[in-house]
This record gives structure tokens, C-alpha cells and sequence, in this order.
């Protein structure tokens, strides 16, 4: 798997995860890639073949042509923001495109810190399913107090986080943020900026492209 030769980068990824943000950042970038979705259900992430690729048996993966395999999102992101400079995944001016980083490592601290605690609680406590109901609970409310302060960073910034006219790609990881408060059931109606960045994202091409890829792949 990994020695077979290539022209574009390979994106290895498995539908509705997390490496359902890496699929729409790589959509939006314009640049051509080869799409690879691998079933977690199916533990496809945990063979032979994938564990060569990447050793950490996750997703999502990218795999570029000469043969390096860049794996976790922020570096993904930045990947993709880096080769696609006039794609507006990040911005061009230095002191917003270092904010950019910075959103990008808040929101994947906090979807390790807070979200993923939310969804499989008994991983953090070995087992103990009572202490997993109390990780759950704490998880959820930290999940929503993330959430409230990025839509106070939105209203300052005029409705995006770096306060450009077009969302970026810390945007665009915020909203799926915002798209695990869904799946927790969590309420997050009142955070009306956060609302409305969501509805502008979900309106770009590329990325309605991008998640009617998935569907299709079921």
C-alpha cells in the first residue's frame, strides 16, 4: 500500500469522522487528490496493509507522492493550506496565518480534551462504566462551555474566526466541532454566530461536494 507509486496525494479517510474535516479541507483547497475511504466498523484501520501506512491505525491519513504520510488534522490542514496558498485556508498575512494555527491547535486539543471523552467515556476510566457516566457528564458540559467561547471569538471577529470576508479552515474545523454537539445531543441552539458560520460553511461547494461523497459511500 504504501509503496505504490502515485501522481497526486492520497487521502485515506473513513465517512463521518474525523477525517471527514481533512475531506472537505481538501476539497476546498482545489487541488486534485485521490479519496480512500477505509470502514472503522469493518477494523480496516487495524490491518496489516493500513497499519504500514500508518502505524497509528487512525484517520485520517494523507499520503503524498514521494512517499510521505502526514497523519493528525492541524498538519493535514496545514499540508493542504501550504500547497493551495490562494485557496483561503489560511490566510496569506503572517500575523492571521499564525492565529490560524493557533484556532487549528485549539480545536484539536479540544476535540481530544472534551468531545472525545463525550463519546467513549469508559475509554478514559478503563472500564468503570460508573466512572465513565460522570466523565460524560463533566465532558459535555466542558464541550459547550468550548463551544460558547468560539462564538464570543466569532461576534468579535464579525462572523469568522481570523475576521475574513470567506470562512477558513479553522472555521471549517469549529464547525465540525459543532457537528459532534449534534450527535452528543447537546443543546447548542443559543449560540447564534456559531449557527450562522455553520450554514455559510455547509453552503460552500466544495464541501456540500465533499459530504455528498460520503453519503454516497455510505
Amino acid at each position: 500500500m504504501a509503496a505504490q507509486p502515485m501522481d497526486r496525494p492520497v487521502l485515506w479517510t473513513s465517512t463521518f469522522t474525523s477525517g471527514t474535516l481533512a475531506h472537505q479541507v481538501a476539497a476546498v483547497s482545489g487541488l486534485p487528490f485521490e479519496l480512500r475511504f477505509i470502514s472503522l466498523r469493518a477494523g480496516d484501520h487495524r490491518k496489516p496493509d493500513y497499519l504500514a501506512l500508518n502505524p497509528k491505525g487512525e484517520v485520517p491519513a494523507l499520503q503524498l507522492p514521494d512517499g510521505t504520510v502526514i497523519t493528525e488534522a492541524p498538519a493535514i490542514i496545514q499540508w493542504f493550506a501550504e500547497a493551495a496558498p490562494d485557496s483561503g485556508l489560511l490566510p496569506a498575512d503572517p500575523g492571521k496565518r499564525i492565529k490560524g494555527i493557533e484556532w487549528l491547535a485549539w480545536c484539536h486539543w479540544s476535540m481530544g480534551r472534551h468531545f472525545n471523552p463525550c463519546f467513549a467515556p469508559t475509554r478514559f476510566v478503563d472500564g468503570n462504566e460508573e466512572a465513565a457516566t460522570a466523565v460524560r457528564a463533566a465532558a459535555l458540559k466542558r464541550a459547550r462551555t468550548a463551544l460558547e467561547f468560539a462564538d464570543a471569538a466569532l461576534v468579535r471577529q464579525g462572523g469568522t474566526l481570523l475576521g475574513t470576508a470567506t470562512p477558513s479552515a479553522p472555521d471549517l474545523f469549529l464547525v465540525a466541532l459543532g457537528g459532534f454537539a449534534g450527535f452528543l445531543k447537546l443543546d447548542i441552539s443559543h449560540l447564534a454566530a456559531l449557527g450562522a458560520l455553520t450554514r455559510r460553511v455547509m453552503d460552500m461547494p466544495a464541501v456540500a461536494a465533499a459530504l455528498a461523497r460520503e453519503k454516497a459511500q455510505g
